[in-house]
C-alpha cells in the first residue's frame, strides 16, 4: 500500500512545505522514518509507544515513512520539526489499518503529540491557510482536508477531519 500527504513546519520564522509519503511491504518486519535525519530515532520511539499505549498489533510488514523536502541538514530550534509528528503518524496508523483513511493525498496536517496523545498544531492564520492550496499546487477541482483537533480554527473553503473523531474511529 502506498501513500502521500502534504505538511508544513515551521523553520526561521517561516512556513516550509513538504510531501510526506509512505509504504508498506513484506520486507523486514519495522518502522523507518527517513529524511528527518537524526530526529527519525525519537519520532520511531514515540510513534511505538503511542501505538501500545492505544494497544494496536501491527502486522508483520515493513512500513516506510519520508519526509521530501528540504528538511535533512536543517538546525531546528525547540522542535520545529515535532510538527511533522501528526502527518507522520496518521499515514503509519494508516499504512497499518487502524485509521479508515484510504488516501491521504488530498489531506493536511500539520502538529506534534505529546506522549499523552495531546496535539499542537501550527497557528496559521486564515491568509496563511487560504494560501495552502497555492502552496501545495492544488488544481481547482481539488478540495483540502484539514486534520486537526476539533478546536483548531480551519478555513471555512476546507474539510476539517477531526483528529479526536479519527482517534474514536481506530478498530
Amino acid at each position: 500500500m502506498n501513500m502521500r500527504t502534504k505538511s508544513l513546519y515551521p523553520f526561521a520564522g517561516q512556513y516550509c512545505a513538504v510531501d510526506i509519503f509512505g509504504y508498506s511491504s513484506n520486507g523486514i518486519p519495522g518502522i523507518e522514518i527517513v529524511g528527518v535525519g537524526r530526529h527519525a530515532r525519537s519520532m520511531k520511539e514515540k510513534f511505538i509507544y503511542l501505538s501500545r499505549e492505544k494497544k494496536l498489533k501491527f502486522p508483520l510488514k515493513r512500513f516506510v515513512l519520508c519526509v521530501e523536502g528540504d528538511v535533512e541538514g536543517k538546525k531546528f530550534k525547540d522542535e520545529e520539526y515535532r510538527f511533522l509528528e501528526l502527518p507522520l503518524l496518521m499515514m503509519l496508523w494508516s499504512l497499518t489499518g487502524h485509521l479508515p483513511l484510504q488516501a491521504l493525498e488530498d489531506c493536511f496536517a500539520s502538529g506534534k503529540i505529546s506522549i499523552e496523545g495531546e496535539v499542537t498544531t501550527l497557528p496559521l492564520t486564515d491568509h496563511e491557510q487560504m494560501s495552502l492550496i497555492d502552496l501545495f499546487k492544488l488544481t481547482e477541482d481539488q478540495s483540502l482536508k484539514v486534520i486537526a483537533p476539533d478546536n483548531t480554527p480551519v478555513y471555512e473553503e476546507y474539510y476539517h477531519l477531526s483528529y479526536e473523531g479519527l482517534m474514536q474511529s481506530m478498530n
